[in-house]
């Protein structure tokens, strides 16, 4: 019996061990069987169709290129990047991504592949090339799944409880943390409210409404006094006609002076009498 017992206890010990290990792991989402058909088959050619060494690219792919796993990508929820407190973090997007090694062993990039919603087809949707992503991603640790923050050019390793960064991107984080740290440091904080700013159409039309005043006033008092000094210029002008050619020089010079008209004309027709 007492062998039982211990049997038991242990049995029940490991269970609850086990049940703790696998809340914090996470199952990698199915692959469609058209998706994983298409990574198995139509990515390679499209790759060496659009980056081959026709197309001049640093990486040469051809028929021996070999795709890595699959990962479904999921990114994070408008209410999670809100700062609401919520029990959905992240959700699933319509992409899939696979490391693509060339035929000499060399990682040649990441590929991403997406069901076309016009064609409810799989496609190749980008291609990063190069190793640092892929590397990156097969740091990955096991039983986690893969989240691509775009916002900050960021990719996480999650198991429902801790975040590790793979690429940092511009997200600061550099060492593994928890989604809701995470949501407290960069989740969407409403602006302040400023004070009102002064209205500058207001004050704009205001200052239109002045000049606009001015101007007319301007051109309302101008002509009146053009009709004056017109009037003026005109007697002066009978007057020096009638007295000859010697007087239009002082009468020119009365005028430009601003000396009156009346006085003007009354030295003219002093001038003129013997």
């Amino acid at each position: 019996m007492l062998r039982k017992a211990i049997a038991v206890v242990v049995l029940a010990t490991a269970a609850v061990f086990a049940s703790g290990t696998a809340a914090n792991a996470l199952d990698e989402p199915r692959v469609p069987e058209n998706v994983g058909q298409y990574f198995a088959a139509g990515l390679v050619p499209r790759l060496v169709e659009l980056f081959g060494a026709k197309a001049g690219a640093e990486v040469v792919f051809d028929s021996a290129a070999k795709v890595g796993g699959i990962h479904r990508v999921l990114s994070w929820t408008t209410r999670f990047l809100s700062g609401a407190k919520t029990d959905e973090p992240t959700r699933l997007t319509n992409n899939w991504v696979a490391p693509v090694t060339a035929a000499d062993g060399t990682i040649a990039g990441v590929a991403t592949v997406w069901i076309n919603p016009a064609s409810d087809q799989p496609e190749l949707a980008d291609f990063s090339s190069g190793p640092a992503l892929a590397t990156a991603l097969a740091t990955a640790p096991a039983g986690t799944l893969i989240i691509r923050d775009d916002s900050r050019s960021a990719w996480f390793a999650t198991d429902g409880s801790t975040l590790t960064p793979l690429v940092s991107g511009s997200s600061g984080v550099s060492a593994a943390t928890t989604p809701a740290d995470y949501q407290r440091q960069f989740s969407l904080v409403a602006p302040a409210t400023a004070e009102p700013a002064p209205n500058r159409g207001l004050l704009i039309a205001v200052l239109v409404l002045g000049i606009v005043v001015v101007l007319l006033a301007v051109f309302v008092l101008l002509p009146v006094g053009r009709r004056r000094v017109g009037a003026k210029v005109a007697l002066i002008s009978e007057r020096v006609a009638a007295s000859g050619p010697p007087l239009v020089t002082e009468v020119a010079a009365a005028v430009t002076v601003e000396v009156p008209v009346t006085a003007a004309v009354k030295k003219a027709a002093v001038k003129k009498s013997p």
